[in-house]
């Protein structure tokens, strides 16, 4: 099995930087894992994204320097069961709220007795080619991320984070904003405040902090407050911005007939 280098480098303190997949196509996957990204975070939560298509966009970016991350749809063991033989990197998991729900993400992820995952031989496993060695050090390769998007995660967020195995706490800002009341204001002060708060907690539980920047500049400033794992966009909306941007600066003209 080869070694988590992803997981390895959040664990020596480097920062990287990511995006998301949501288009279940795997050239979009291709170019954006060749575009210079350490990881892209598969969505199958918000995504048009199944399982077979998930394993498909893994594949992909196995031939590509970007790590392969699986967001699922839920903190439900048997879809996390199935996302793993796909072979990703690490995983994600929506709304974690509680340390009972973070603890239950570990669990999904983790072969017995440490926790409840299924014995398969899938992609994870190489099709049996490496399947002993995965069997003994899949537990310790495997990244796993949960999202504090919830001002319940936040009361709560001093026991998610005294979870053993979590290796990154991912601020999702949208969904946070909306349950403090302030739908679609990420960027109004008290969400800022809660994002700070996830960043000092878990610094302090010296595990790596993420979140979603608008660009590059945010990206570096959010590195410079001590985020390891920051997201920029998201293939639709990259495209999308990049296209806007273009037809914005164009001058459309009638030509005069000769």
């Amino acid at each position: 099995m080869k070694e988590n280098a992803l997981k390895r480098r959040l664990k020596a303190g480097e920062t990287t930087s990511g995006s998301w997949l949501s288009v279940a196509h795997p050239t979009v996957a291709e170019v954006m894992g060749l575009g210079g990204f350490d990881w892209l975070v598969i969505d199958m939560e918000h995504g048009i994204v199944g399982l077979e298509t998930a394993q498909t966009l893994t594949q992909v970016l196995a031939a590509t320097p970007a790590a392969s991350i699986i967001r699922v749809p839920w903190n439900e063991p048997v879809i996390v069961k199935q996302v793993l033989e796909c072979g990703p990197t690490g995983v994600m998991f929506p709304q974690v709220n509680t340390a009972d729900q973070a603890a239950a993400a570990v669990r999904a992820v983790r072969y017995p007795p440490q926790g409840i995952r299924g014995i398969g031989c899938q992609r994870a496993a190489g099709f049996g080619a490496w399947f002993d060695d995965y069997l003994q050090n899949a537990n310790a390769q495997q990244l796993v991320i949960v999202q504090i998007e919830h001002v319940e995660a936040l009361e709560n967020l001093e026991s998610i984070l005294k979870v053993e195995g979590i290796d990154v706490v991912f601020v999702g800002a949208n969904d946070l904003s909306a349950s403090m009341g302030l739908l679609g204001q990420p960027q109004h002060p008290q969400v800022q405040q809660a994002i700070s708060k996830a960043l000092a907690g878990a610094r302090r539980a010296g595990m790596a902090a993420g979140l979603v920047a608008a660009d590059a500049d945010e990206a570096n400033r959010r590195f410079g407050e001590g985020f390891q794992f920051v997201a920029i966009g998201h293939d639709v909306g990259l495209l999308s911005a990049t296209c806007r941007r273009i037809c914005s600066k164009l001058e459309h003209r009638k030509i005069p007939a000769k």
